[in-house]
């Protein structure tokens, strides 16, 4: 199994998510950034290295929000679900990937990882939350 984070971040009533770029496996699926917790790491710390890696900014605040686990054809990932409340920097794709900041309607019509689906239902919640 595989445990990961991801952060999930909220501006101007929008959603950043990120496209798994060329090389990678799910190629063109759309995601929330993320990535892998290292063994001797905490969720939290796991998000911000992540983040910092992948989109360049620091995480000046984050929430654990969720857990869940995913079964894909090939592996099964144990996720960490943080949102990020307040950061510094403008997140951009360090890893050549597009980055997108969507409402929850344009998120739907986006080809979504499917471990992205269970937390449909709480993005919702939180796209209607002031």
């Amino acid at each position: 199994m595989i445990r990961a984070v991801v952060g999930v971040l909220k501006r101007e009533g929008k959603l950043l998510v990120a496209e798994r770029p060329q090389g990678k496996s799910y190629s063109g699926y759309w995601e929330f950034p993320g990535g892998k917790i290292e063994a001797d790491e905490t969720g939290e710390a796991a998000l911000v290295r992540e983040l910092q890696e992948e989109l360049g900014i620091d995480v000046i605040l984050a929430k654990h929000w969720l857990d869940y686990t995913y079964s894909y054809p090939d592996k099964t990932v144990a996720l960490e679900i943080w949102r990020v409340d307040d950061f510094t920097g403008e997140p951009h794709g360090k890893e050549n990937q597009q980055l997108l900041w969507v409402t929850y309607a344009e998120l739907l019509s986006l080809h979504l990882l499917d471990g992205v689906r269970p937390m449909m239902g709480h993005l919702q919640s939180l796209m209607e939350s002031v």
